[in-house]
């Protein structure tokens, strides 16, 4: 997330990957070589069709982290100015939907749902955009609360 002070607001919102891609591939080569070694043990006590399961089993990690990473390239980004207030999402593919409120009737509401998690929407002479979706509960709080403050401040309240 960065926060860009002055009268404008701007936020850029990722969603969180588990590992950086080099430790990845470190996984995929330590899970590779550790059945590398039990493929062998299982050839030569003669369990030769187990191999290929192990084989798939290694190109399906590998294919759900590159699958994982490539739907990491979509982002939000909600500016706020005087004149609107922009949410912009951008796909994974590069496709990008733009929504703009008026900032001087928008609102932020975090919206509390079961099991500990919440949405956070802003609404605005009744069209409302849901806002970090890739975001963990305590972080669309802390959204929330930079937005809600922005928009007081642009207000003058």
């Amino acid at each position: 997330m960065r926060i860009v002070a002055g009268m404008a607001l701007d936020l850029t919102l990722r969603p969180n990957r588990s590992f950086d891609r080099r430790h990845a591939r470190w996984l995929i080569l330590a899970v590779g070589a550790l059945f590398l070694l039990g493929g062998l043990r299982l050839l030569a006590i003669g369990a030769w069709p187990v191999v290929p399961f192990m084989v798939i089993d290694v190109a399906l990690l590998a294919w759900a982290f590159k699958a994982s990473y490539r739907s990491g390239r979509a982002f939000q980004t909600v500016h706020l100015d005087e004149a609107a207030l922009t949410v912009r999402d951008v796909s994974a593919s590069g496709t990008a939907r733009s929504t703009a409120l008026e900032p001087y009737f928008a609102r932020a509401r975090l919206e509390e749902l079961p099991a500990d998690q919440n949405r956070l929407w802003v609404a605005s002479r009744g069209r409302s955009v849901e806002v970090g979706q890739c975001l963990s509960p305590p972080e669309r709080v802390a959204v929330h609360g930079v937005i809600d403050t922005e928009l007081a401040r642009l207000r003058g309240s």
